[in-house]
């Protein structure tokens, strides 16, 4: 088992990752966004949960290596990278881009008989049998695009003033935009893992009555956690959101609706 002192060995996570905690808690990023996502967790959440951040190519410290976009090749990656790390109890957290993400792993590492996380947290994304709607957005021209990234809380109206940054975000988005499209659902049997959903009760991307469709996906019960705020909840929310997370881990009952 991989201990602070031994590295971490993949480039998906930071190399001085820690992994030595009673539970590891892999998170995925949005799209258009990147493992920073998630500074602060390590913190909040404590001793208890080693908190792993998982840096996809193409942005920040990774920002040379080509990006993915496709959702079986990302994946089928993630699993060969991750599974090492995979030998302990561990649970996942997946937001919008990130929650596809992190179901299609598990599903990957149903099929090939693999360890399944303890729980599949996914926040701020449909149900696997719909289509997304943020991929409805590569449809977009770049204005429009930078308009729509700004209205769903992706990026600071401040950035639009700098073409050559929103140059660059909208070429990372359009590329995560296209995993995301590129999956399909295809009648995948359900997981016999507990799925954890989050919703923002104001997010203009999901309406919160769409969340419950989660459940079929799931031998093992299913939980929807509805926040304060809109796609970026994990933001405007962050102290519910880990809050209710640091319950779940912990074997507790997050007092939130079932189905």
């Amino acid at each position: 088992m991989a201990t602070p002192d031994t590295p971490t060995a993949t480039p998906y996570l930071a190399p001085a990752a820690g992994t030595d905690a009673e539970l590891r808690l892999f998170c995925f990023h949005h799209a258009g966004g990147a493992a920073s996502a998630y500074t602060g967790w390590q913190e909040r959440l404590g001793p208890r949960i080693s908190v792993l951040p998982v840096q996809l190519p193409g942005r920040e410290r990774r920002a040379a290596e080509p990006r993915f976009t496709r959702i079986d090749a990302l994946v089928a990656d993630l699993d060969r990278q991750l599974d090492p790390l995979l030998d302990a109890p561990y649970a996942f957290y997946g937001h919008s881009m990130g929650a596809l993400v992190a179901y299609r792993l598990t599903l990957l590492r149903a099929a090939r008989g693999r360890s399944l996380p303890e729980r599949l947290m996914v926040g701020a994304y449909p149900p696997p049998h719909l289509l997304a709607p943020i991929a409805d957005a590569l449809n977009l021209d770049d204005r429009d695009l930078a308009r729509w990234l700004v209205d769903t809380g992706g990026m600071s109206e401040l950035v639009l003033r700098y073409p050559d940054w929103v140059r660059s975000a909208l070429e990372l988005l359009r590329d995560d935009l296209r995993v995301c499209q590129s999956h399909r659902p295809a009648g995948e049997p359900p997981l016999p893992c507990p799925i954890d959903v989050f919703a923002g009760e104001q997010d203009p991307l999901l309406p919160i009555d769409r969340v419950d469709g989660w459940a079929r996906h799931t031998t093992a019960g299913c939980e929807v956690h509805a926040l304060p705020g809109g796609h970026f909840f994990l933001h405007e929310s962050s102290a519910v959101l880990l809050r209710t997370v640091a319950l779940l881990l912990s074997g507790r009952d997050a007092s939130h609706r079932r189905i």
